[in-house]
């Protein structure tokens, strides 16, 4: 397995669901772009609280990026038997832009009008 740090849309609303120890955990697919005209889908799973939390809060859409074990995953389609190769990772850390907080300026910070310190530069030009 690779560590991997990815992030992406939501392609369908994410799933919880609840193991047979009754331990919740959480279910999502999402589209990658790799720069070119394809994009990847990656399938995830998160069984950590806080990853199961911020991310049963998002919706099909949303932007998401998640860190952790990304490996291979290879299976037969049910329509062709043909063999389909993909990826998916076990997410053990994720954010949205729901998570960040916006930061509030220094109070002595240059432009802050809280403070009435609204201009840049403090300094007299002499000429």
């Amino acid at each position: 397995m690779l560590d991997a740090l990815i992030s992406g849309k939501l392609i369908r609303d994410p799933q919880i669901k609840t193991s047979s120890n009754g331990n919740h955990y959480v279910q999502f697919l999402m589209s990658i772009s790799t720069g070119e005209a394809d994009t990847q889908v990656i399938s995830g799973i998160g069984f950590d609280e806080s990853v199961v939390e911020r991310i049963s809060k998002l919706k099909k859409g949303d932007s998401l990026a998640v860190a952790g074990s990304l490996k291979q995953t290879e299976w037969q389609d049910k329509a062709t038997g043909e063999t389909k190769h993909g990826l998916s990772i076990t997410a053990n850390q994720s954010l949205s832009v729901y998570d960040i907080k916006k930061r509030k300026p220094k109070p002595d910070a240059p432009g802050n009008p809280a403070t009435g310190n609204n201009h840049l530069f403090n300094d007299e030009l002499k000429f």
